[in-house]
């Protein structure tokens, strides 16, 4: 992932409470767990991620501290194709 800088969203010109647009693609299947998870929660999908990630618990550098697991360890670049 290319280094950027963080830029503060604009306010949803909707939003009363001065919410902010998320907007990531995911795989279907994940969009369907989130709309899942939420309903069943009784929730919105923007509460139901919004309060995963104040959930999320960090390591010592500030990363979620599943995310050698899933991604690697930083920086170490794609892995080679082989075959």
């Amino acid at each position: 992932m290319r280094d950027r800088d963080y830029v503060p969203p604009v306010a949803d010109s909707k939003s009363r409470t001065k919410l902010v647009r998320l907007s990531p693609l995911v795989p279907p299947d994940v969009h369907a767990q989130a709309f899942a998870n939420a309903k069943a929660s009784g929730v919105s999908m923007g509460k139901y991620l919004a309060e995963l990630i104040r959930r999320d618990t960090l390591d010592e550098n500030g990363r979620p501290v599943w995310a050698v697991e899933a991604f690697g360890e930083p920086d170490q670049g794609e892995l080679p194709m082989t075959g």
